[in-house]
């Protein structure tokens, strides 16, 4: 049989490739570390790595013997000069491949700038005649504080991580009727971020707690409840927590809707260090609140994201769903129609690019705009129910600390905001002020707390006009959360001076010790 030369060179070219991997595969069998969990940007295709399988979509590339490190993992199936976005949602070990030189599209440069390190492992890649050595690089992905950081690879560069349902998106929590001693205030490490609701003759107060801090693995969320218009209070009543040991609830909050069922809602994340980037906010109501064994719902997930503020029901009747989307900085508003059973993305104003819960909030104005407010009082505006948003800015002439804030619509038809009113932007001097011409101007104020540590106020108001407004004080120290009492007549008056005004009132204390 006559081969001609190139057909020659080109098998004795891929034996030695092949030969090559199996010597460098020897070196890496015993290499255990994790590969890093990824979930791909929307419209992004992954595939399952195989042996055979074709890499590009533009490059018909097919991937030869797979090094052991490798198996079991998937990549992202696009045009090899594409760009590649990871969000990382577990620590771990990405693994990269690029085209070994003198290859003219190798990366290998850019890689150990951003601190690759290669592995001594390469495989091949083949297409008719055409036979490519790539060489395979990794480097850790751990959290920032809170945050994975982003990865953005661009050119011929392919990366292989692991892709598959994180239990926070597919596992619902628990509800416990009938807490365990474990939850209790005696085992509580810290606690904070209340909510608040009224129905009929009972309130209802939530928080959440667990683990030694937040985040941490054993995070849950606590539901209080009171039959004396908050004199006492139940604590627990019930507890939310879930089943993976791996999976914090965090953020719990409470809702009356225009039907009159509760809500309780929160956000299940995965990790212990710090967050996912998915999240998840996850629901369930009852139809019976006031019924001493209110029927609850099943849990369903809501939506993608971080909900840390009650929703806003529209005069078109269409309810609207705060949930903060951490991949891309954006205080995000999802929509229902059909009573809280479907939720749908309308958008939302992006914010910059850095570590931070905006835990946005909306209002209804006269003029039909959709109101938004954030940590440190930034704003933005929509006119079309939340689909496009003016640039987020600060509301003139107030300081606030990086903290959540309140704003809503009273029964009178005035505004009330409460955030912390310091200029040094601190955690203290929690204040309420009241708004008669919508919001264009805040003459009237009332200093509900003054001290350090003072965050997260939310609030409820009855159908005889008290204010009920709920908030925490040092999280980690004295644990407390506290509620305040008043009228609009008080926050005019600049003071606790009606006869049921409350100040400091204590609901829960944790009494945990290290």
């Amino acid at each position: 049989m006559l081969i001609n030369n190139q057909t020659f060179f080109s098998f004795i070219y891929l034996t030695g490739l092949i030969l090559g991997l199996y010597c460098k595969n020897d070196v890496q069998v015993l290499d255990t570390r994790p590969i890093v969990r990824v979930w791909p940007i929307e419209g992004d295709s992954v595939r399952f790595l195989y042996e055979g399988a074709e890499l590009f979509s533009d490059h018909l590339f097919k991937i030869d013997k797979i090094p052991d490190i490798l198996k079991g993992s998937h990549f992202l199936f696009s045009n090899v000069n594409d760009m590649k976005n990871l969000i990382p949602v577990a620590e771990g070990y990405l693994y990269v491949a690029t085209p070994e030189p003198p290859h003219p599209k190798s990366k290998i440069n850019e890689l150990q700038n951003l601190e690759f390190i290669s592995l001594g492992v390469s495989f091949i890649t083949f297409y008719e005649c055409e036979i490519i050595n790539w060489q395979l690089f990794s480097r850790p992905v751990r959290f920032d504080r809170f945050r994975l950081e982003n990865i953005e690879l661009e050119g011929w560069i392919l990366p292989f991580f692991i892709y598959d349902s994180l239990p926070s998106l597919t596992e619902k929590a628990q509800l416990l009727l009938e807490p365990e001693l474990e939850y209790s205030i005696e085992n509580r490490l810290w606690q904070g971020c209340p909510s608040i609701e009224i129905t009929g003759k009972k309130m209802w107060a939530a928080w959440f707690s667990g683990g030694s801090r937040e985040p941490d693995h054993g995070n849950y969320g606590i539901i209080s409840t009171s039959s004396d218009n908050g004199k006492s209070w139940d604590d627990p009543t019930m507890v939310i927590t879930h089943p993976d040991e791996n999976v914090r609830v965090m953020d719990t909050q409470l809702w009356k809707d225009p039907l009159g069922r509760l809500w309780i809602m929160w956000v299940q994340n995965t990790g212990s260090k710090g967050f996912d980037g998915i999240w998840g906010t996850w629901g369930m109501y009852t139809e019976n609140p006031e019924n001493p064994n209110p029927k609850w719902s099943q849990p369903q997930r809501l939506c993608d994201g971080l909900t840390r503020n009650k929703p806003l029901v529209l005069s078109s009747g269409e309810w609207l769903l705060p949930s903060y989307d951490w991949i891309h900085y954006q205080s995000t508003i999802y929509l229902s129609d059909d009573h809280g059973a479907t939720w749908r993305k309308q958008g939302g104003p992006v914010n910059e690019k850095i570590q931070n819960f905006y835990e946005h909030m909306c209002v209804e104005l006269s003029d039909g705009r959709i109101w938004m407010l954030q940590r440190n009082i930034q704003q933005s505006f929509s006119k079309d129910k939340g689909k496009t948003w003016t640039d987020l800015e600060p509301l003139p002439g107030f300081n606030s600390a990086n903290s959540r804030l309140y704003i809503g619509r009273l029964h009178s038809g005035n505004l009330i905001l409460v955030f912390n009113d310091d200029e040094a932007k601190q955690r203290r001097n929690m204040t309420a002020y009241l708004s008669t011409d919508e919001g264009h101007s805040w003459p009237h104020k009332l200093v509900i707390d003054e001290r350090d540590e003072v965050s997260y106020p939310e609030l409820v108001q009855n159908d005889d006009g008290l204010i009920y407004l709920v908030y925490d004080r040092s999280r980690t120290g004295e644990k407390e959360i506290l509620m305040a009492v008043f009228n609009e007549n008080d926050v005019v008056a600049g003071k606790f001076q009606s006869g049921n005004a409350l100040q400091k009132h204590l609901i829960s204390k944790g009494l945990g010790k290290l």
